[in-house]
């Protein structure tokens, strides 16, 4: 629970992963201040862009500037809504060249027709501003590189704005899809979004779930992190990759003595070999429903792929019911058995999903670290994210998240997390990611993983599914409420006041 509750409560508290580069996170009064603004290396970032949609660009010798802006230089762009011709802006550290065209006109598209003249502007300080006029002195102005590269993004934010030919619309950069995502819960009205301005959205923490921090170059205030993690909200920080970095919480959410020392004990006793096999059994159990929900179209269109598909269900059902009975008093002494079956479900479950993905996307088997393929790169970011609403939970109900049972004890590895994880994989991951290919949504990787705009995808799914209502407990209540009731039924469970029952996904 909270050390200090909400001042009201709302139906579906948001979930929110800032990823773009350069966002500023701080505490206003009782909410959270989101400040970023429009940048090259925004823009950069998403590669969703038509290849011809980006005019070619000329860089030299990457400096300090370039670094910030993310990129060694900045694309073609077109003065605001006047006769300036359009600008290129070449990089090379100390000093910004904003070198003008002579060409009459661009094309519609804003793109260079071909044999244009370019006359260079140097802006230094030696030689002033761009576009003429009297220089102020340093005192009064700001560092004349970042000046002009604040011209360069302006520009560059108005190619992007236009349209593309055919009518087609250019797609929207990672921070403006993040000021979408914010204009739902925040209580200011939407800013404009001018380049070299910041935009802010204010957001009450009454509306958060959780934080999760993805990604580089994102700055968080010392009172914004204190005000989340004594309000129980989730803040945690990913990689790129979607790999868990830390998890932030207060001293006191874990400060319920029995339920810990009950759960160090339970390890040692039936109730720990109990809790190991339900962990498994929800797993198969979500596993085989989430077969038949994202089969079912195959029996009338692909009869035989379903066929095949139905015995790897049958399977994984018969391979359930193998541990209905199954008893122990020691589970040191039967941890390899469980693991032979929770691995035997795995490759099941992995063989039916590479049935799914026949004829749509290339899918290689399930692979965890180093992934290199779209699929199993997008598993393992919407994993990240589903580890931070698990560690969140885990947490708030007062267990001990390095005390597991199904998962062996590790140093750094937060066993009892992953135990609770594995019935949530299939209902919120794998379905979310299964949607997108079935959907015919492109997975993308680079030469860094996934792309920026795959990343947003799969994250947007993913807390979509952790905000989607499902029957539980004779209601309907959201994932990511299960995720929380669950935790505390095991925090119970493990005390001894309660069996513990995975959560049952319906299909």
């Amino acid at each position: 629970m909270p050390l200090y509750p909400p001042p009201q409560l709302i139906d579906h508290p948001a979930d929110l992963v800032i990823d773009v580069f350069g966002t500023f996170l701080g505490k206003r009064s009782e909410r959270m201040v989101v400040r970023w603004r429009e940048t090259p290396a925004n823009l950069a970032s998403d590669s969703t862009a038509p290849a011809d949609m980006l005019p070619a660009v000329t860089s030299q010798a990457g400096g300090d500037l370039a670094d910030a802006a993310g990129a060694q230089s900045v694309p073609e762009a077109r003065g605001p809504a006047t006769d300036d011709p359009p600008v290129v802006a070449v990089i090379d550290g100390r000093n910004v060249t904003l070198m003008r065209s002579t060409s009459a006109c661009d094309d519609a598209a804003g793109r260079r027709p071909a044999g244009d003249v370019f006359q260079p502007v140097v802006h230094s300080p030696q030689n002033g501003p761009p576009y003429g006029g009297r220089s102020p002195s340093r005192s009064q102005d700001a560092p004349p590189p970042k000046r002009a590269a604040d011209i360069a993004a302006a520009r560059l934010i108005e190619l992007w704005a236009r349209a593309a030919p055919g009518g087609q619309t250019m797609p929207s950069s990672p921070a403006a899809r993040l000021g979408e995502q914010l204009d739902g819960i925040a209580d200011r009205p939407a800013a404009g979004r001018s380049g070299g301005q910041w935009n802010e959205r204010a957001v009450p923490m009454s509306r958060l779930r959780s934080v999760t921090v993805s990604g580089r170059g994102v700055t968080i205030s010392s009172d914004l992190i204190a005000a989340l993690v004594e309000r129980g909200i989730g803040l945690s920080f990913l990689s790129g990759r979607g790999s868990p970095v830390a998890q932030l919480s207060a001293p006191g959410l874990g400060g319920t003595v029995q339920t810990r020392r009950s759960q160090l004990a339970a390890y040692s006793s039936p109730l720990g070999v109990r809790l190991a096999v339900e962990f498994i059994r929800g797993k198969l159990r979500n596993q085989k429903h989430q077969l038949k929900y994202s089969g079912k179209y195959l029996k009338s269109s692909e009869p035989a792929r379903f066929e095949r598909l139905v015995k790897k269900i049958a399977a994984i059902g018969n391979l359930r019911k193998q541990l209905v009975d199954f008893q122990a008093d020691d589970l040191d002494s039967v941890r390899d058995k469980l693991m032979g079956y929770e691995g035997t479900g795995a490759r099941l479950y992995w063989d039916g999903v590479a049935i799914l993905f026949e004829g749509r996307v290339k899918f290689p088997g399930r692979q965890t670290r180093g992934a290199l393929d779209p699929v199993n790169g997008s598993l393992n970011y919407g994993y990240g994210i589903l580890y931070a609403q698990v560690s969140a939970a885990v947490v708030n109900a007062g267990l001990e998240m390095y005390a597991g049972f199904l998962h062996v004890d590790r140093p750094g590895k937060p066993a009892l997390v992953l135990d609770l994880v594995e019935e949530f994989r299939a209902p919120v991951v794998d379905r979310a990611v299964l949607a997108i290919v079935n959907q015919g949504m492109p997975l993308e990787t680079d030469a860094y993983g996934l792309t920026a705009a795959t990343r947003k995808l799969v994250a947007d799914r993913v807390l979509e599914r952790l905000s989607t209502a499902v029957p539980y407990e004779g209601k309907r209540w959201t994932l990511g409420t299960i995720i929380q009731n669950q935790a505390r039924h095991l925090a119970v469970a493990v005390r001894g006041e309660r069996e513990y029952r995975a959560f049952a996904s319906r299909w």
